[in-house]
């Protein structure tokens, strides 16, 4: 037992302690927000469906710098689908995960547990049948739900789209406010800077006796502004990405902050969780 032990944290060291940055303590699982799926998927080079088949422990002397009450394990898992991937995955996958133990003081998973991972491929691994992989931080290894991977799916979906890259907001360039012909009707047009410097145009109308429309054009053309969709990247970029008040530079005008704050009302909270 001792000899297959040290075959199998050899086996281990071989494809990924050697060739691994330290380890990334994990987080203890909970329910993650559509945000926090898209977030892990988009940052991750690597997103697989995998099913455990094997989880070795490493002793306090194998792992000295594990603080109380923490885990860390080499874990190797059988590939059952490639969401995205830069190149062609072999069959099987290996990392080094860290987390919170049990209550017996155990790795809180073990084998045939279904995972959804999101990780960056290292290099140098021994085996060419085993992906040595780092995870993407604290929440890179997820139990696996059909919940779970259809948003994630979806994400990625989106994301191949022409113009889906770059959509995070990152502050606010310029501003205006018109007041309409007809006492009652207004536009404020808000022109937006994103991490991808693609135009964005958050335009909020109002007319007597309707309710207020929120509508964002993604090109130079603000006529074709449409409603913000949720659950989209589109939909991140502004809920994640819009200051909750309008700019100081912006505020000397009553009615532009009364339109921005109806604007961040109406797209709604970013639900991030993760760190």
């Amino acid at each position: 037992m001792l000899l297959l032990r040290r075959t199998l944290v050899s086996a281990f060291a071989a494809v990924h302690l050697l060739v691994a940055a330290p380890a990334q303590p994990q987080a203890p699982a909970i329910p993650l927000s559509w945000t926090d799926w898209a977030d892990l998927a988009l940052l991750s080079p690597v997103v697989i469906r995998a099913t455990v088949n094997r989880v070795d422990r490493l002793s306090k002397k194998e792992a000295p710098d594990v603080p109380p009450g923490d885990v860390r394990a080499l874990v190797r898992a059988d590939l059952a689908a490639a969401l995205k991937s830069p190149g062609v995955l072999p069959a099987e996958a290996a990392w080094r995960w860290q987390g919170p133990a049990d209550a017996k003081g155990r790795v809180p998973f073990g084998k045939k547990a279904d995972v959804l991972l999101f990780a960056a491929p290292l290099s140098g691994g021994a085996d060419p049948s085993v992906q040595p992989l780092a995870l993407s931080g604290v929440s890179g290894q997820q139990p696996w739900s059909a919940e779970g991977e259809a948003v994630v799916r979806d994400v990625l979906r989106q994301a191949l789209k022409p113009g889906a890259d770059g959509l995070m907001v990152t502050g606010l360039r310029d501003a205006f406010h018109a007041e309409g012909e007809i006492a009652g009707t207004s536009e404020s047009q808000f022109f937006l800077r994103t991490e991808g410097s693609a135009p964005l145009t958050l335009v909020v109308t109002r007319a007597p006796g309707v309710p207020a429309q929120v509508r964002v054009a993604t090109g130079e053309l603000v006529d074709r502004a449409q409603p913000v969709q949720p659950r989209t990247l589109l939909w991140r970029g502004l809920a994640c990405g819009m200051p909750a008040r309008l700019p100081a530079a912006f505020s000397g005008s009553s009615a532009l902050a009364a339109d921005w704050a109806l604007a961040r009302r109406a797209i709604g909270a970013c639900g991030r969780t993760l760190p």
